[in-house]
């Protein structure tokens, strides 16, 4: 995997406002932002490692301009499959199989028809449309067994809270890898009407 080296605090994030606060998680409103994704499958783990790398030489000059585009946050990773909290969760291997997307997003000012066009034609400029997320965040390894523990008690608090969910699981990084685990930012999102 590259290994990118970049302060959470110094990197641009995602515009967004802060709706409501509980106990485990808080709802938040997205504006839309223009972003880089691509789908990999075999599941999260192999979806991280592929897909970062590829998204990774994007923004540092593998693109048709040779454009080099600032490193934001959260590097987001969404399942291409819904999960709905009021349908019966099953397995929690059942979170972190099939096909993943990841996105970068994209530096203010850039949007999915300015960005520079991808030379991996697996990669494209999109953009994330205006959204209600409700948010948990959590520390530790980026490990399948972490992230579905974090996504089923998210799940979990929004049913006990009568929220239903319209979008499929996303985990959102917001540290370079070589952070310690107990010190990474992370959080498990859901869209909520």
């Amino acid at each position: 995997m590259v290994r990118a080296n970049h302060d959470r605090a110094t990197l641009q994030q995602p515009v967004h406002e802060l709706l409501q606060e509980h106990s485990q998680f808080e709802i938040r409103h997205y504006q839309a932002a223009g972003a880089v994704r691509i789908i990999e499958s075999n599941g999260r783990s192999a979806a991280t490692r592929n897909g970062f790398n590829a998204l990774y030489s994007y923004i540092t000059g593998n693109n048709e301009d040779r454009h080099h585009y600032d490193m934001t946050a959260p590097v987001l990773q969404r399942a291409c499959s819904t999960i709905r909290g009021s349908q019966h969760l099953g397995d929690k291997g059942d979170l972190m199989g099939g096909d993943w997307e990841m996105f970068f997003f994209l530096p203010d000012g850039v949007d999915a028809a300015s960005a520079a066009e991808p030379v991996n034609t697996r990669i494209e400029a999109t953009t994330l449309g205006e959204r209600k997320v409700a948010v948990r965040r959590f520390s530790g390894r980026w490990s399948d067994q972490n992230f579905a523990d974090e996504a089923m008690h998210l799940l979990a608090s929004l049913t006990e809270n009568g929220f239903t969910t319209t979008g499929p699981v996303s985990f959102a990084f917001y540290d370079a890898p070589s952070v310690h685990p107990a010190k990474r930012y992370n959080e498990v999102q859901i869209e909520v009407e």
